[in-house]
């Protein structure tokens, strides 16, 4: 990991890091006999004694018929009660989880509505964002500095939940007391704020869109804020929001513009940003960022990489589209929201800078890849295995696919129609390896299983027999899916490439030239392995 920093300062050490503790993670034990239609939360944050303490009405609707409901809330924190109609319900508590004793059975179709009262000291994060909890540190000026990052963990490490990214509400509101001479920063639209006479306050926020639970934000700081506003081609009105340290203001003022120009390459790319209504927020953080929906963590130091722009406020912004709107089922199929989004960071390039530039951005990557396991995992399995593959390979993968279709219209149509068909939707892969195989009119599906589903890539064998002054080139595809049937292009001449179509029995291809050191694969544009043997076996 050192190495990687060392060689392409990016979010890639970010990405590197963060599945492994991601994929230690238990699997949900609530209860999936119902669905979570909201969440109101009101949480008081006491920074002194890193200690919170609050609420959460829960609002749910039985997809069957039940006498109980199975909440998650993490060992660390208490339940002290749950009132349904102003009475207490009875409870059972069992390490990460509670068991919630309904008054009657609630039938399928019928909703309901309790409060879960909870306080406690949260898992404290070591060393955010690789791993999970909340942050609580003090800003150059000795004044309190709260932040929470819990993707790995669930929001169940410190609120009582449904802790499935498969189960998201439709609706959130977050009431956040925090020391008076501080604000608190969650997600969506600032409703209201006070002072309370206990010298607190008040900080109301709604959401109104769908949201993962892990996508919950909590931010406290000595926060100056300011507003802006992006139009978009159709006149439409986004609402820009920023709370950044009161010392960094000016620096936050002018390297914050490029979040316009990051709005309007993504929605050319990928369709209109997906929450209008809750609006678009960056928010400094004691740690280096996360994808929190329209509240998007910021923790970079105002640093432009190699290539000119700050790839925490690209990448995590990205997210919105993939991870935030398009949301995987489970984290075995994290490459969703990871691989898309880093594709996203070479698309930011390319549309900025050139697609030479782009290029170069992605060879950059490229040798990153390990190919040690496969990127789709087991679903709740601690896979134990490196994750940048999910990034990287992923992005790879999504490059090849583009090179191999040879047509940008029908790619970029298709990554834009792709975010339509899923808007704000919980999918698994193969939804998406359908969507991507219908739209394009191309038989992915064996690239899909190889490239997704097997560690190794697939390699090009091949030789080559002199004929009258030039090369014959014999070749075949060796892989772990025998059906797969791969495109890729070879060198003509000088700068020059043309396609060959490379399957499990061999083929002759008759080359141009003579020298054998002229022959190369296009490795700009195509993740394949190759191998030269002297002759057919």
């Amino acid at each position: 990991m050192i190495k990687v920093l060392k060689k392409y300062p990016s979010h890639i050490v970010i990405c590197l890091l963060f599945l492994p503790f991601f994929l230690r993670s238990e699997p949900s034990a609530s209860d999936n006999s119902f669905d979570v239609i909201s969440y109101q939360i009101h949480l008081k944050v006491t920074p002194a004694q890193k200690f919170i303490e609050g609420s959460n009405l829960i609002k749910v609707c039985a997809l069957k018929n039940m006498r109980a409901i199975k909440l998650d809330l993490f060992w660390q924190m208490k339940v002290s009660s749950v009132i349904f109609n102003g009475k207490q319900l009875n409870f059972q508590r069992d390490s990460n989880w509670f068991n919630v004793h309904l008054p009657y059975t609630l039938k399928k179709g019928d909703t309901m509505s309790f409060y879960v009262y909870f306080s406690g000291c949260p898992i404290e994060a070591k060393k955010a964002p690789w791993d999970g909890g909340f942050v609580w540190s003090k800003d150059s000026s000795g004044a309190p500095w709260v932040g929470l990052a819990c993707e790995g963990l669930g929001a169940a490490c410190w609120l009582p939940c449904k802790n499935d990214w498969q189960d998201e509400p439709s609706y959130v509101k977050t009431t956040l007391e925090v020391p008076k001479n501080l604000i608190g920063v969650s997600n969506g639209k600032l409703l209201s704020q006070a002072t309370l006479p206990n010298g607190y306050a008040q900080f109301v926020w709604e959401v109104n869109s769908p949201i993962n639970n892990y996508n919950i934000s909590i931010n406290v700081g000595d926060y100056a804020h300011w507003e802006d506003v992006y139009v978009n081609e159709k006149g439409q009105r986004l609402l820009l929001n920023y709370y950044v340290l009161k010392y960094n203001l000016d620096q936050a003022k002018t390297h914050f513009q490029q979040v316009k120009r990051m709005l309007k390459t993504f929605e050319g790319y990928f369709g209109k940003y997906p929450f209008y209504e809750d609006g678009y927020k960056l928010v400094e953080t004691p740690y280096w960022g996360m994808e929190h929906q329209s509240c998007v963590a910021y923790g970079n130091n105002y640093q432009n990489n190699k290539f000119g722009f700050d790839f925490i406020i690209v990448h995590e912004s990205g997210h919105e589209w993939f991870g935030n709107s398009i949301t995987a089922y489970n984290r075995s199929d994290m490459w969703i929201h990871e691989g898309f989004t880093t594709y996203s960071e070479a698309l930011f390039v390319e549309k900025q800078y050139g697609q030479p530039r782009a290029i170069q951005y992605l060879l950059a990557q490229k040798g990153n890849i390990k190919n040690l396991s496969p990127i789709i995992g087991k679903p709740w399995v601690d896979a134990k295995h490196p994750d940048n593959d999910i990034y990287y390979k992923g992005t790879w993968m999504l490059h090849t696919m583009r090179s191999i279709l040879d047509n940008d219209t029908l790619w970029f149509n298709t990554l834009k129609e792709l975010n339509q068909k899923f808007f704000h939707k919980i999918v698994t892969s193969a939804d998406v390896e359908k969507f991507i195989i219908n739209r394009t009119k191309y038989d992915f599906g064996p690239f899909f299983n190889q490239y997704l589903r097997h560690a190794a890539l697939p390699v090009l064998e091949y030789y080559m027999v002199n004929k009258n002054g030039l090369n014959e080139l014999h070749y075949r595809l060796n892989a772990k899916v025998k059906t797969l049937r791969l495109p890729v292009k070879v060198a003509l001449g000088k700068d020059k490439f043309d396609f060959v179509v490379a399957e499990k029995s061999w083929k002759i291809y008759d080359l141009p030239y003579s020298n054998k050191e002229d022959f190369k694969i296009d490795e700009a544009h195509f993740l394949i392995s190759s191998k030269r043997i002297l002759a057919q076996p």
